[in-house]
Formats: structure tokens, sequence, C-alpha cells
């Protein structure tokens, strides 16, 4: 898929397509892949339902440090982080932007078992000034994640009240027309078609 296939594809200017590949560090292809578009197709979909473009980057930040902390491998290549994005979602386990699968429910707060926790020497710095640390960052993940749950399911219910407008105000342009239609000679409809 070319870039104006991308374009088309996702109803969108090659410039905003631009902007999201800078924004989130996408490369420039000759060729787009099914995972581009799908990624692609994640942001403007969460753009369409009224989540900031501050937020989603706030978001794809947080899954890239999550990503290299826990080591995931994702594969190899510049497309790495977004070549799950064409495999089936599944919300409870995967990052929302990459669809990462964490290999554990995405909600757990539990530290995985079998893990050495006796006591060590005490280190010259606390965790969190040494590195970044994954529950910490997994639990902001979450709050980012819950915010923009909860704007989408907000922006959800605005729309489909404007959709169901919209199809009363269908219905009343079509029955309009009707009426228009069927109320005047078949002389006086084509000289109202002509003046369009």
């Amino acid at each position: 898929m070319t870039h104006a296939d991308l374009s088309e594809k996702l109803g969108r200017p090659a410039l905003w397509i631009t902007r999201m590949r800078k924004r989130f560090g996408l490369p420039t292809l000759e060729t787009y892949p099914e995972c581009y578009v799908a990624f692609l197709r994640k942001i403007r979909d969460l753009r369409n339902l009224g989540v900031s473009e501050e937020k989603i980057g706030a978001l794809w930040d947080l899954e890239r440090k999550i990503i290299e902390i826990l080591n995931l491998d994702l594969g190899a290549g510049e497309l790495s982080l977004i070549q799950g994005c064409s495999v089936e979602a599944d919300p409870d386990r995967r990052l929302l932007l990459s669809n990462a699968d964490l290999g554990v429910p995405l909600m757990a707060q539990d530290v995985q078992t079998g893990l050495d926790f006796q006591s060590r020497p005490k280190e010259l710095f606390e965790g969190q000034e040494m590195g970044e640390d994954v529950l910490r960052l997994l639990a902001e993940y979450r709050g980012h994640l819950h915010a923009i749950r909860d704007t989408v399911a907000w922006e959800s219910k605005v729309l489909k009240a404007s959709l169901r407008w919209a199809k009363t105000w269908d219905s009343f342009l079509v029955s309009t027309s009707i009426n228009l239609y069927c109320n005047t000679s078949p002389h006086d409809h084509i000289l109202k078609s002509s003046h369009f």
C-alpha cells in the first residue's frame, strides 16, 4: 500500500499521516503493511472519539518504556513496536496502541510468583533513582488507560445520540423529497432538478 493508498484508506490527508508518523516515531516506507494501517487507524479512531493527541502520545511513550523494561520480544525491524497491531486485540492482556502481549492480565497488580525476595544489602540509590520501576509504570499506564476509556465511553454516547439525530434528519429529508416529488407534475420536477 502506497502513501496515497494509506491516506485514502484512513480518510485522512497525507499531512496528517506525516504528522502522526513523526509523533509516534514511525518510519517512512515505500509500501505500508497492514500493521502500519491498523496502528494509524487506532490513532484516528481515538482522536475521533475525543481523546487528545497529547493523551495518546503519553500512552505511547509509556507503552514503549514498558516494552523496553520487560524486554518483550516483539520481533525485529523498524516496525517491531507495531507489528502486533494487525493481530486480534485482547484488551485484558495487550497494550492498547502497540497491541503487545504482556503475558499477564493488564490490570493485574500482583508480582510474579517464584521471584527471590530475600533481603539484599541496601543499594546506594533507591530503585526509582536507578531506573524505571515496571510496577510504577504499569500503574501509571492503567491510570492513563482508564482516563482514555472514560473519554471514549462518554464520547460514544454523544456520537450515538448524534447518529440517532442524523437518522431522523435523514428520514425527514427523504420524506420531504418524496413529498416534493409527489406533489409536482413531471414537468415541474424536471424544471426543479435542472436548477441544482
